[in-house]
């Protein structure tokens, strides 16, 4: 099973979990990593390289970040291998539903581009949705 490892600004990574196990139940092999103002580079650093270690059952590491160019995305870049790691920016909940449910059956890349694609389906500005053609 592919690990799943949410890295946000604030609590929002821990958040998307627990909104997560709300509709799906318990999720094993998954984490999060919160980013504040006071937390030290090295530290954040060393929380995700211990947290992708106990993640990892062989079949990798997908993790999800808030927005690409912030301090999670570019810290969580330096993590980046084909084989092990993959970083997805713009987490949202299609999205982490989404892995949640195939991380079991999927490779990490197959998982990762899945990701990417329910993120951007679940994007719709409703108005112009309901206002037809």
């Amino acid at each position: 099973m592919v690990g799943l490892l949410i890295i946000s600004h604030c609590d929002l990574g821990k958040e998307f979990l627990n909104a997560a196990e709300l509709i799906m139940g318990r999720l094993e092999g998954a984490d999060h990593v919160s980013i504040t103002q006071t937390t030290e580079s090295k530290q954040i650093l060393d929380d995700i390289a211990r947290k992708i270690d106990a993640l990892d059952q062989g079949d990798g590491v997908l993790v999800l970040t808030d927005m690409f160019g912030g301090t999670p995305s570019n810290l969580s870049l330096s993590f980046l291998n084909e084989e092990m790691v993959e970083v997805l920016t713009g987490v949202n909940l299609p999205m982490v539903i989404s892995v949640a449910r195939d991380r079991d059956r999927m490779s990490l890349r197959d998982l990762g581009e899945k990701a990417e694609e329910a993120g951007k389906q679940s994007i719709t500005l409703a108005g112009k949705l309901l206002s037809g053609p």
